[in-house]
């Protein structure tokens, strides 16, 4: 009897099985012949409302240009009684990951309990008030809380607003659009680090507490604009809000056509897929990342993306530009400030274009290249800063900021782009949020090591920093050929597919 039942459980998973891939086969389908009206009135305000998430990720952007740029400047490290190396320097750059990181267990229950829109409202609220608690400190410990107030705030946003972007984007556009969330970035950082150059000159704190106030404009865009934007279709469907879904879709998806085969399509897959029982239904329980080895093989996609998105070197030529400068003879501010900025500009330059080749060239050969070109670069950086002493000709300075400003741009073009895309198109959306939270936290804790180690390690082995993340690179190269999986054209649901293979990984770059 016991046989006869198992048989029909096993039937039953067949058949559903069998339907899901007829599902992917017809969606893969009319994908190639249905083209989403890129200037329908629909489509414009589907741009406008990316725009308003985007913005998510300009404000995490304006944290690494200002610490840099605080970092050259002499009147904030006297006005706040910052050493310019050393450990106290390290807590303050550092300070912001741990509020990232205690923010990370917030984030998955809180898209999941009440959606992505309102994800978005609690992250980018705590972060404005960090920021105005930037701007008015007096000292180092108010500067602590601000940072910690901004990186806590940013990690919930840093969760909702991807997922959202992912989920809410047409299949068609999905990896452009999720890939421009994490490289527009820069866009903050760039206005943050121009702001900090032409404020430089002036002679009082304003000359620092400027740049430190912008972070409010970002977060108040979202938290004006955000109550227009639709919800998320696929945790409507989770939600079993099923009419909500579909009107969303047809109205974005479809331009309105209520007869779409598309929307059908992404609805029925989405109906197969998600599970309306699921612990996202229940805030405290992140058991489904681990039940299944599926998820673990996604989780483990998850936690590697987040230790290669802050490994490869570019935090150190980032946050401690200023640093690596010094140490070559370059030390007027004005000059600091003027580099921080271009270094900011030319990885905007990277980042685009690797955002928009991604879907030619796939993940991995994107991966892979970032790694390897910066290993590259670290290595030319290791001879030519070596060899430098002071008073010698110029040659081997501007060599030296050429290979610096190469590390950013590769790693920006290569890694950047799909340290937010990569774990939201492998995770599946009843564990979207809560494995978000879980990268999110991942990200920063490699990142913390980073930013608290990197000025003791310049202070006392200088330019040999820059071997240890050449060699790092490589092994991270390796670590992506033999487990990343590819995502490149397929819908976030056919994901599912790959994951449950005998082989993720062959089953991916599959054709």
């Amino acid at each position: 009897m016991s046989e006869l039942k198992d048989d029909t459980v096993s039937h039953v998973e067949m058949s559903k099985d069998a339907h899901l891939d007829s599902l992917e086969a017809e969606m893969r389908t009319e994908m190639l012949h249905s083209k989403t009206k890129k200037f329908s009135k629909a489509s414009i305000q589907l741009y406008l409302f990316l725009f308003l998430a985007y913005c998510n990720s300009w404000g995490t952007g304006f944290d690494s240009s200002l610490m840099s740029a605080m970092n050259s400047s002499d009147r904030w490290h006297s006005d706040l009684g910052v050493p310019k190396t050393g450990s106290l320097l390290g807590i303050v750059t550092a300070i912001y990951t741990i509020g990232n990181m205690t923010g990370s267990f917030v984030a998955g229950p809180a898209g999941d309990r009440w959606g992505r829109k309102v994800g978005m409202v609690i992250g980018s609220t705590i972060t404005l008030v960090g920021a105005i608690v930037l701007f008015s400190a007096q000292n180092h410990h108010a500067f602590l809380a601000g940072r910690f107030l901004t990186g806590f705030g940013l990690a919930i946003n840093r969760s909702s607003a991807p997922s959202w972007v992912a989920e809410m984007s047409p299949p068609q556009w999905r990896g452009p659009a999720i890939m421009l969330y994490n490289s527009l970035w820069l866009i903050g950082a760039i206005i943050a680090s121009a702001i900090a150059f032409a404020s430089g000159p002036i002679q009082s704190s304003l000359s620092w507490r400027l740049p430190l106030i912008l972070q409010v404009v970002p977060t108040s865009i979202v938290l004006l604009g955000v109550w227009f934007l639709p919800e998320s279709p696929r945790w409507l469907i989770a939600n079993d809000r099923l009419d909500d879904a579909h009107r969303i879709l047809t109205k974005y998806h479809a331009d309105g056509d209520e007869n779409s085969c598309l929307v059908s399509l992404e609805i029925a897959e989405m109906r197969e897929s998600i599970k309306l029982e699921a612990s996202d239904k229940r805030w405290y329980d992140y058991s489904e990342l681990v039940t299944t080895r599926a998820n673990r093989y996604r989780l483990f996609m998850v936690v590697s993306i987040g230790v290669i998105g802050q490994w490869g070197g570019s935090n150190l030529t980032g946050y401690y530009l200023a640093n690596n400068l010094r140490n070559i003879g370059i030390t007027a501010p004005n000059r600091l400030l003027l580099f921080n900025m271009a270094y900011y500009i030319s990885s905007l330059g990277g980042a685009t274009i690797g955002s928009l080749l991604s879907n030619k060239i796939g993940r991995r050969p994107q991966l892979l290249f970032g790694c390897l070109s910066m290993s590259a670069c670290l290595v030319a950086l290791t001879g030519v800063t070596s060899q430098y002493h002071r008073g010698e000709a110029s040659s081997l300075s501007n060599l030296t900021i050429a290979f610096i400003f190469f590390v950013g741009i590769f790693h920006a073009g290569g890694v950047n782009p799909l340290v937010v895309a990569y774990p939201v198109e492998c995770l599946h959306t009843n564990t979207r949020s809560k494995g978000m939270g879980v990268n999110n936290l991942v990200l920063n804790a490699a990142e913390f090591v980073n930013t608290y180690a990197a000025p003791i390690a310049l202070a006392n082995i200088a330019w040999r920093i820059y071997i240890v993340y050449a060699v790092w690179n490589i092994v991270q190269a390796i670590w992506v050929y033999l487990f990343f999986v590819e995502t490149k054209d397929r819908t976030l649901e056919e994901m599912d597919e790959i994951f449950e293979a005998k082989s993720p990984v062959k089953a991916s770059i599959r054709r």
